[in-house]
């Protein structure tokens, strides 16, 4: 890179960063995050998408695994978060079952109730 006149502060910058090592160019990354606009396509983890809406990590992470966000996927044993607002489906109805805020297609198929079960209820 050859440095012009007005950017030898830069020249000189770039060239220490090029020799640094993995340790310090992350805590330069953390600390440069902040001011980096979001790109539409990131995604974020559960502590920063938290920190965004307000909300504990867990709460969101406890949300996300009943289905209540559109768009949160897991990966490995993280849940992941789109950086744009995420669709927030309405929370069940007072005395619903937990799954009666999924949507159809994440719902379990009902549990069949063996003959034998059914027959020591008397539902058969």
């Amino acid at each position: 890179m050859s440095a012009r006149p007005g950017n030898t502060l830069l020249a000189l910058f770039l060239e220490s960063l090029a020799q640094a090592d993995d340790a310090l160019k992350r805590e330069l990354a953390a600390y440069l995050r902040p001011y980096l606009g979001d790109s539409p396509g990131r995604l974020l983890d559960a502590s920063e998408k938290a920190r965004q809406l307000g909300l504990h990590p867990e709460t969101l992470v406890k949300m996300a695994r009943t289905g209540r966000f559109r768009g949160a996927i897991k990966v490995g044993r993280e849940w992941r978060f789109p950086s744009e607002n995420l669709e927030t489906l309405p929370p069940a109805p007072a005395g619903a079952p937990r799954s009666a805020a999924l949507p159809t297609s994440l719902r379990r198929p009902p549990a069949t109730v063996p003959g034998s079960v059914a027959a020591i209820r008397g539902c058969s």
